[in-house]
């Protein structure tokens, strides 16, 4: 895999940010934070959701990496 710094600005302490796929399953930002934070992951190939989960239905997306 390859090493990413991922850069979640999470404005709002009602929301997270979950990042799901190949070996990752993260909640980078939790509900009742609100700022910003970086990690970094070592992503392999495939595709890659991300979701706030108290808002699955309409605050997601996905990505992939080669």
């Amino acid at each position: 895999g390859i090493r990413y710094r991922v850069l979640v600005s999470d404005r709002s302490s009602i929301h997270n940010f979950h990042l799901t796929g190949p070996g990752v399953n993260r909640i980078i930002t939790g509900i009742g934070f609100a700022g910003t934070k970086s990690i970094v992951l070592t992503l392999k190939k495939g595709t890659y959701r991300f979701i706030c989960d108290p808002h699955a239905s309409s605050m997601r997306g996905s990505f992939r990496a080669d």
